[in-house]
């Protein structure tokens, strides 16, 4: 129901979906809630889910292939004790907004647990330093994405990740 074809994030759902798969990213900010939401949240879950997995194989010293350790402990370790979150700041302005139905969805889909959800413009956010892992910029900004980017960075940890929506493609609002 959070589908909506004038964001153009068809797309992008799954490949946020995989991203955080793969790298296995846990703190999210999400600038614009909405359909990509869903795919983050699902991500958060099934990434929690594994880790769990792969602890319970190495308390069993099972993390092994042949004779080498294939996890990282650290990384293991650190899942079992701290949750995965995103927090979506959207201020429901756009005129085909789905934000404001992201929250009641990520409960229906059983993902409510990862969710913040904060109805207010990105510029008023106070960010602490090194607080993030992903930012995506869901959001037209226009001619001040520079300025929040700016703004913003600081709070992406050292190799964390900025992505960002229609660079390309959405000339209107990039």
């Amino acid at each position: 129901s959070l589908y909506n074809p004038h964001m153009g994030v068809e797309n992008l759902g799954p490949f946020l979906y995989s991203f955080l798969r793969f790298t296995k990213q846990r703190r999210i900010l999400e600038i614009g809630a909405g359909y990509t939401t869903l795919w983050i949240l699902q991500a958060l879950k099934d990434n929690e889910r594994e880790m769990k997995r792969i602890y319970r194989l190495e308390q069993n010293d099972e993390c092994r292939l042949l004779d080498c350790q294939w996890s990282i402990p650290g990384i293991v370790n650190e899942y079992s004790l701290t949750s995965s979150s995103l927090l979506c700041v959207d201020n429901c302005v756009h005129q085909k907004e789905t934000a404001t139905g992201a929250a009641a969805m990520a409960e229906v889909l059983g993902l409510g647990q990862y969710l913040e959800f904060l109805n207010q413009d990105a510029f008023e956010l106070d960010l602490e330093p090194d607080s993030i892992d992903v930012l995506w910029c869901d959001f037209g900004v226009g001619a001040r994405m520079r300025d929040f980017v700016s703004r913003a960075w600081r709070a992406v940890r050292p190799g964390g990740f900025l992505l960002c929506h229609s660079t390309l493609t959405n000339q209107r609002t990039r």
